[in-house]
């Protein structure tokens, strides 16, 4: 698994001061978990945090252990529970709004939350739920508070925005098709087994590359002074990944990255000063752990800028038709 880090590990202590920076983290809840540690750390460098669940209460229970693992360095006013159900694309769309309408800025949106490796069923929607978890919700919810991100960055330049992936985008091959629902419904030859189902989930991972660098695409052309950036935070045992494989198989995680080091990636890429001033390299890059620009780790299918553009039509056709709602840059 650690043949994947192209940077050296370093101490996000080291990280500059972030007081007055609001941050939100989609799937930070757990302790054994990459965004509770992104979280965690962006609070120890002063942000202030939003915590996100799929409930109140374990929204709430991240906060408090944040809390305690702080030893009185994080202050009860910086942490905000930021609470909804990711699968739910209606319940985001209008979380994010609300979320717009009572904060003055947001300098860093992590997309952290996902679901891994599964079956191929169908939403309420008819979308992978799969696609719906990892490409839809983060899309939704970036575009529903792009208003923010937008007014953050005309009155403090530097905006982040850092969504997810995984090197298990290469499986899929360079003639992928991102042109309807049925494509991003693909069973990859079967609706459950192995193989199919690791191709989904490197399928979703590979459409979070490609809406990172759309967005930031657009992001460009609109003048916004904001970065997009797709994250492979490494192999990590997290509690996801040690559900995943299951207690007569842990040993297969022996070799894998602490939760901590699985958050350094995303927390230099929100973070580091450098990031901005050296923005020509990091807008639209595929970072690898712990913190590097790295375009020989993308597939060819990544780097694809007609098949980013095409799956950003396609994810708002589907968002119109199948959902009933309209998402726009």
């Amino acid at each position: 698994m650690n043949l994947a880090i192209r940077r050296d590990e370093y101490d996000p202590s080291l990280l500059p001061d972030l007081t007055g920076k609001v941050a939100l983290v989609t799937g930070s809840n757990s302790p054994l978990g990459i965004g509770w540690n992104v979280a965690n750390q962006l609070a120890l460098q002063g942000a202030k945090v939003y915590v996100h669940a799929r409930t109140l209460d374990k929204a709430q229970a991240g906060i408090t252990a944040i809390l305690a693992s702080s030893q009185g360095r994080i202050s009860v006013e910086q942490l905000k529970p930021f609470v909804v159900e990711l699968s739910n694309l209606r319940a985001v769309r209008d979380v994010a709004a609300a979320f717009v309408a009572k904060e003055s800025r947001l300098d860093i949106l992590v997309n952290n939350a996902a679901v891994l490796a599964c079956g191929l069923e169908l939403d309420d929607h008819g979308i992978s739920t799969s696609m719906t978890v990892n490409h839809f919700a983060p899309f939704v919810l970036t575009l529903g508070l792009l208003p923010l991100l937008k007014k953050t960055a005309q009155n403090y330049p530097g905006v982040r925005i850092i969504t997810l992936s995984s090197v298990a985008h290469v499986l899929i091959t360079p003639d992928v098709k991102v042109d309807s629902l049925q494509s991003l419904n693909n069973d990859f030859g079967e609706r459950d087994g192995t193989e199919a189902n690791l191709k989904r989930y490197g399928y979703s991972k590979l459409a979070n590359i490609l809406f990172a660098k759309e967005l930031q695409h657009k992001l460009d052309e609109a003048g916004v002074q904001a970065i997009s950036v797709a994250v492979h935070p490494g192999g990590v045992k997290t509690d996801g990944s040690i559900n995943f494989v299951g207690p007569e198989n842990l040993s297969t995680l022996d070799d894998a990255q602490t939760p901590l080091q699985g958050a350094l990636a995303p927390l230099f890429v929100a973070a580091a000063e450098e990031v901005w001033e050296e923005r020509s390299k990091w807008a639209a890059a595929y970072v690898m752990p712990y913190g590097v620009p790295s375009p020989e780790d993308e597939s060819e299918a990544a780097k694809d800028s007609k098949l980013a553009k095409e799956l950003w039509e396609t994810t708002e056709d589907v968002l119109t038709e199948n959902v009933g709602i309209s998402v726009k840059f």
